[in-house]
């Protein structure tokens, strides 16, 4: 007994395999990869939909702001600090959705550069965003208030070049801790291709860097599945050619004569001798007219057959033989038919690996139970949180912490004790969640009643129900306290709160007389 010892059949010895550094492996097999996956994603509606589920099920329309920032060694009361945390929330919207202030290009918002981050990720396993800033007179000429603009490159625009005596590795200078120090990019100007040097600082590098350890580059998250959806492809492709030949047909006329040997034997009339009685004119003419007779015979059977006009199109139209002949379908035919099972179960391994149910992956509810639904989301779903946290919420921070700390040094966002004051500690200024959809439900009533449940016995906050339902909790409660002040105005049933549905304290039954009235 030993560890991978084979069997018979020696597949484990067959199965090539090394083990190097994972950064080698990124390097050698990335660029193919990547290319491979942009091709199914625009190619293949299977994976096109499942990139469009993974963004809805990630960032919905956006992720939104929730700051936490930590203002009470700025001198901010509790109160104080929450009114600036909405401040700070409300002019980071207006900044995110606008893409002449956001965006160097002024195309995109916040939001859809979110989104190109992820789609980034599934393609190349990366993604890289660019800061630039605007001085004065370029802020006039585009009419915006702020410097900061966003742009992102595609992962292809930093070439995988390595040069270990320059310290250039995958595109990136390092230094002798393996720091970034500069990101070298490929920019087309005036037609022409030339390499940029931008600052490791200026510049958002977004991968998940656990699947690989010290990869410095990344790697599309389908490479383990694109020999699947290879075979998926060709599956189908080979699947239709067979339809479309057992809907092809060949129409096949059997005749009694035996037409092969008829023709043998005249042709064999004429090697042979002339028989003796007969001159050879007189043998000649004989078979001359045996030819003829048999040519008229066969002559006439074809003009049959136009007359009688054998139609396989046309339903209207009755087909004449001719005497002794019948008439023969014949059809390609498959052996066997395991299409949908084979299938679905390469369906499945493409979902496992995009982080997406079956049911979501091919839109196939016919065999889920409501269980079933509960347990695939519940098991999918850290997936969809993790990729959250590790892929765009790295890409947004960054931004959110530049536009912030440029907004309070220009004063648009006040600040006790101003820029200064902030610089002493802007990490805890800095702390901010980025809030997604919520987790998607088979019966919300009673994913309702289980968070009931939970809070009643202490085992759950209101701030993290309304997380998990993708609300903000400050802003959350502070409505909730607007509408029961105008419902408390206008003499409206408060529908907050507990049900009180019974005599006695909290809906609890009246006290009284627990015993049977005596009779009478």
């Amino acid at each position: 007994m030993r560890h991978l010892r084979d069997g018979r059949t020696g597949l484990l010895g067959l199965r090539r395999a090394v083990t190097r550094d994972a950064r080698i492996d990124v390097v050698e097999a990335a660029e193919r990869a990547s290319a491979l996956a942009l091709d199914f994603i625009q190619n293949s509606g299977w994976i096109a939909g499942a990139a469009d589920q993974i963004v809805c099920d990630t960032i919905g329309v956006e992720l939104k702001l929730n700051s936490r920032a930590q203002l009470a060694g700025f001198g901010y009361s509790e109160d104080q600090s929450s009114a600036w945390c909405r401040l700070v929330e409300a002019a980071w919207l207006k900044w995110a959705w606008n893409p002449s202030e956001c965006d160097l290009a002024g195309e995109m918002t916040i939001a859809e550069m979110s989104d190109a981050v992820l789609r980034s990720d599934l393609a190349y396993g990366e993604a890289f965003g660019v800061l630039d800033h605007l001085d004065d007179r370029q802020r006039r000429r585009y009419g915006v208030r702020s410097g900061l603009k966003v742009s992102l490159v595609a992962p292809h625009r930093c070439p995988r070049t390595t040069r270990e005596f320059e310290g250039l590795e995958a595109g990136i200078f390092r230094d002798e801790n393996r720091r970034p120090l500069t990101y070298r990019f490929r920019a087309r100007e005036g037609g022409l291709e030339l390499d940029r040097d931008i600052a490791a600082r200026d510049v958002i590098h977004v991968m998940d860097r656990g699947r690989h350890l010290n990869a410095g580059r990344g790697i599309s998250p389908l490479a383990p599945a694109l020999r699947v959806a290879a075979q998926s492809d060709q599956l189908t492709d080979s699947t239709l050619a067979v339809a479309l030949m057992q809907q092809a047909f060949a129409a096949v006329i059997t005749s009694p004569e035996a037409t092969e040997q008829a023709f043998q034997a005249i042709q064999t009339l004429d090697e042979t001798e002339v028989p003796r009685g007969y001159t050879g004119d007189e043998w000649s003419a004989l078979v001359s007219g045996v030819k003829a007779d048999l040519v008229e015979v066969w002559s006439q059977r074809f003009d049959a057959l136009k007359k009688g006009s054998i139609s396989l199109t046309d339903p209207a139209r009755i087909a004449h033989l001719g005497p002794g002949e019948s008439l023969e379908m014949v059809t390609a035919t498959a052996p066997t038919n395991n299409y949908d099972a084979f299938q679905k179960n390469l369906h499945r391994e493409l979902a496992r690996c995009l982080g997406v149910t079956f049911e979501s992956f091919t839109g196939d509810h016919s065999n889920s139970t409501y269980s079933s639904v509960r347990m695939s989301v519940a098991s999918i779903w850290p997936v969809v949180l993790r990729r959250r946290q590790r892929v765009v919420v790295p890409f947004l921070q960054p931004v959110f912490e530049a536009w912030l700390e440029e907004s309070i040094h220009e004063g648009r966002i006040p600040f006790k004790g101003g820029y200064r004051a902030f610089l002493r500690d802007p990490e805890a200024v800095f702390q901010a969640e980025f809030q997604g959809p919520e987790k998607p439900s088979a019966d919300p009533y009673k994913d309702a009643m289980a968070s009931k449940l939970l809070m009643e016995l202490g085992l759950s906050s209101h701030a993290d129900e309304a997380i998990a339902r993708g609300k903000n909790p400050q802003e959350l409660l502070v409505a909730i306290e607007r509408e029961i002040k105008t419902m408390e105005a206008k003499g409206i049933p408060i529908p907050f709160g507990r049900t009180q549905g019974g005599a006695g304290p909290l809906g609890a039954a009246a006290e009284g007389l627990r015993e049977p009235a005596a009779a009478a």
